[in-house]
């Protein structure tokens, strides 16, 4: 996650710098043009609104990112029937699902990223019920994963389905055929 923060403080900064680089482009090459009304009504109509977009929607992007990294919040509630998750980004989300514990048919663990040699792999926790399959946690590092899906699959008495840190493949012990599917977590939870 610092990685994840850091990438978006300097892509934050690199888009203000290249806006600011665009605008004075812009401007003063509007100044060196003779017909003044054209080039003031092209720039109020056309590249002011133009830019705005663009650039608050990277901003929102970044707020949105750092705001998780340092709001976030993840919590589990192990109840004697249900398993409860809960998703905060400080009061702007709130997201809760429930998991029937008699419906869990097992926990896996997903690498999230790093394929084809990227350096920076993490990995995260699916657990698959009768109806559908729940993506509880991602781009988290191995040992936290493993140790959340032992305990889930402990709690929920189902087979944890781990995968080899170095290749990110199911070892040979497991009991289980998984469809090869990889999961695409869009939310960093």
């Amino acid at each position: 996650m610092t990685y994840l923060l850091i990438f978006s403080i300097i892509c934050c900064f690199i888009w203000i710098l290249f806006c600011f680089f665009i605008a004075t482009l812009l401007i003063s090459s509007f100044i060196l043009t003779q017909d003044y009304v054209i080039s003031i009504l092209t720039f109020l109509f056309f590249f002011i609104p133009l830019v705005l977009y663009f650039f608050a929607a990277k901003i929102f992007n970044q707020i949105y990112i750092i705001l998780y990294f340092f709001l976030g919040k993840l919590s589990f509630d192990f109840r004697f029937n249900c398993l409860i998750f809960t998703k905060d980004i400080g009061i702007l989300t709130n997201e809760i699902q429930e998991i029937k514990r008699s419906k869990i048919q097992y926990v896996q663990q997903v690498k999230t990223s790093g394929f084809k040699g990227n350096r920076f792999a993490s990995w995260g926790l699916l657990i698959k019920t009768a109806n559908r399959e729940y993506n509880v946690l991602s781009y988290q590092s191995y040992d936290k994963t493993k140790w959340l899906g032992n305990v889930i699959a402990a709690w929920a008495k189902v087979k944890y389905l781990p995968l080899s840190k170095e290749s990110g493949v199911r070892s040979q012990e497991s009991e289980f055929r998984i469809n090869r599917k990889n999961y695409k977590i869009g939310r960093q939870f």
